[in-house]
């Protein structure tokens, strides 16, 4: 009996770490654009463990694929990956916008608000957080493919890959104008967004957009998205973000290193305020530090020794 509880015990374990070897090489598949492999390499993993973790990334590599027939492929396994999920995730996840239009959207969004709600606090203004996840995905969806040409012109000195990201770069500022118009109709309506209103997550949608619109833009709103973070309504990168880019803009120092800058094919941060503080002046807004934001963000090693708080007040 031992014997073959263990040999069970060999044999289950020998499946998990083949299914997790999967992953691993389907994720770096998928990081170069290779979806189809990966979207292969995902469905081996899938046979072996059957799990929602999968399933979802399953959905959303089907999704970037941008086919009817792969659409229907990844609303059968984002259904099944989110089934027991009450989580708002999959309704700002920018990999899915090529479904955002499908009737299917409306229901899978309608049945995911229903179980956020049964364990969270209803949602206030349930239609101006539909629309502002949506216009999170429009925001971003595109920034995948985008991405992967951004970094090979990054390596070939300047030049991207292919001509196929000028419709995409394209189609990116296309979807900002809307998001734009449409924004400024529903702030218009029901006033700037807080957390308490429309969730956290759907609020720092409507920052997102607004710090991609026009510089006129930004100024107008920004006081009333340092309003909302002041009492607690707002993202405090969201609130960063928009403030440096503001500094930027008018040609002063950022003060939170948020703004970054491509010089000779290097990304750097633009000009901060005392770098040697930008920590402690991130972390009293609720920020951690610089270094590992620009490492995981932009792959930037930044070097700039951080002093203490009790060093500033001393100063």
């Amino acid at each position: 009996m031992k014997k073959s509880l263990t040999l069970l015990c060999a044999f289950t374990f020998f499946q998990v770490s083949f299914a997790q070897d999967h992953i691993k090489e389907a994720d770096s598949l998928k990081s170069q654009g290779l979806l189809m492999p990966a979207l292969m390499k995902y469905g081996e993993s899938f046979a072996q463990t059957g799990s929602e973790e999968v399933s979802y990334k399953i959905a959303s590599t089907a999704a970037l694929l941008w086919t009817s027939q792969m659409r229907d492929t990844s609303f059968y396994f984002l259904n099944y990956a989110i089934r027991k999920d009450s989580t708002l995730n999959p309704l700002y996840d920018p990999d899915f916008l090529s479904l955002i239009d499908d009737p299917r959207w409306n229901k899978l969004e309608d049945e995911q608000i229903r179980k956020y709600e049964l364990r969270n606090d209803p949602i206030q203004n349930k239609p101006f957080a539909k629309a502002l996840f949506r216009m999170i995905i429009k925001d971003q969806g595109l920034m995948y493919a985008g991405n992967i040409e951004r970094r090979k012109y990054l390596q070939n000195g300047g030049y991207f890959s292919t001509p196929a990201i000028f419709p995409i770069l394209a189609l990116e500022e296309k979807n900002h104008k809307e998001n734009e118009r449409r924004l400024l109709e529903l702030l218009d309506r029901y006033g700037w967004p807080t957390a308490t209103e429309v969730t956290e997550y759907a609020a720092a949608g409507a920052a997102l957009i607004i710090n991609h619109a026009t510089h006129e833009l930004r100024s107008k709103y920004f006081p009333m998205l340092e309003e909302a973070f002041k009492k607690g309504e707002a993202q405090p990168l969201r609130y960063a973000k928009m403030r440096d880019r503001l500094l930027v803009e008018e040609g002063k120092n950022q003060l939170y290193g948020t703004q970054i800058k491509l010089e000779n094919l290097i990304r750097e941060p633009y000009p901060m305020e005392e770098p040697e503080y930008v920590d402690k002046r991130r972390a009293e807004i609720g920020l951690g530090p610089l270094r590992p934001y620009l490492k995981a963000r932009f792959d930037i090693d930044w070097q700039v020794a951080q002093k203490k708080s009790d060093d500033a007040s001393n100063r």
